[in-house]
């Protein structure tokens, strides 16, 4: 006792079809768990930019009380255009610092949104793709199955039963 071909063609797209939906959901889960890495390693970008900041700002006032000590010792005054100056620039490059360390962890920041944002379209192009895939299998496979199911004497050739219209010998 067998099976036919027609009932294992569809049993075929079923099976075909399943494995399509779990193969889609699986990417897409695949893609959400990279996305919270990604979330993660741009928290911890942030906060390695603030480190980076928060270093600069305390060399900036080492550099400034350094400057102070040196000042106090070799005998400038508090209010010299020497000294202020001087210690003007070390804020100016300071500030410099502190623009390039921001600019650059925007740069890292985007960076990971815009990996986050492509893989969620990706998810949604694989799930939406899974879905009309395994429509697509099913409907072949139904196909296949009604075609080779329909007895070859009721099978219609352009619309016209070409048995019945012109005879058994046509």
């Amino acid at each position: 006792m067998g099976v036919d071909p027609a009932t294992m063609m569809m049993a075929s797209a079923v099976v075909s079809s399943v494995g399509t939906l779990h193969s889609a959901q699986a990417k897409r889960s695949a893609l959400q768990r990279e996305n919270v890495r990604l979330e993660r390693e741009r928290k911890l970008a942030e906060i390695e930019a603030l480190e980076q900041e928060n270093i600069r700002k305390d060399m900036l006032n080492q550099t400034l009380a350094d400057n102070l000590a040196f000042q106090s010792a070799s005998g400038y005054y508090d209010d010299s255009r020497s000294f202020l100056n001087i210690n003007k620039q070390a804020v100016i490059k300071a500030e410099k610092d502190f623009s390039n360390i921001r600019l650059n962890a925007k740069g890292i920041d985007l960076k990971y949104r815009d990996q986050m944002f492509e893989n969620n379209i990706n998810a949604k192009s694989t799930v939406f793709g899974g879905y009309i895939s395994a429509i697509a299998g099913l409907t072949t496979g139904y196909a296949n199955y009604d075609f080779y199911k329909t007895p070859k004497e009721k099978k219609l050739k352009f619309g016209v039963n070409y048995e019945t219209t012109y005879g058994a010998d046509y």
